[in-house]
């Protein structure tokens, strides 16, 4: 069984990053609320590709229990072997999923942003095309 749990390194990562680079700029100046989460899991994707790390939206259902925006969730048992750096990294490419948008009313609304090409260029240029080989070699 899975176990996630509030993880304050990762939040200290996350705030050090939103406060330093140009492009998550739109998060800092944002009302946004993120929970950071570390897991136990060795999560894999449909192609059996380790997962490194996930955003999700917290639906408002549970907000009661998540009092958050999103929940950026890092998979322990994944990340071994990557150094911190790698790991800001993924936690980098993560930020870049926190979608917002300012609407009419003032409010802002939040979603999921799936990845273009000026995402991955961003990630590129900043650390590289083997930012992950570490994590390459782990599957």
């Amino acid at each position: 069984m899975e176990h996630r749990q509030i993880n304050e390194n990762y939040r200290a990562i996350a705030e050090k990053l939103i406060a330093q680079e140009p492009a998550l700029a739109y998060i800092k100046d944002s009302r946004v609320k993120i929970t950071y989460l570390e897991s136990d899991s060795t999560k894999k994707d449909g192609r059996e590709r380790l997962v490194l790390g996930e955003c999700e939206k917290v639906a408002a259902k549970n907000r009661w229990a998540i009092p958050s925006d999103f929940t950026i969730t890092l998979f322990r048992n994944n990340l071994v072997g990557l150094s911190e750096e790698q790991i800001k990294t993924v936690m980098f490419h993560e930020l870049l999923h926190v979608g917002i948008e300012p609407g009419a009313d003032g409010e802002e609304t939040y979603s999921v942003r799936k990845h273009d090409l000026e995402d991955f260029k961003e990630i590129i240029d900043r650390y590289g095309t083997d930012w992950a080989g570490a994590a390459r070699k782990a599957e």
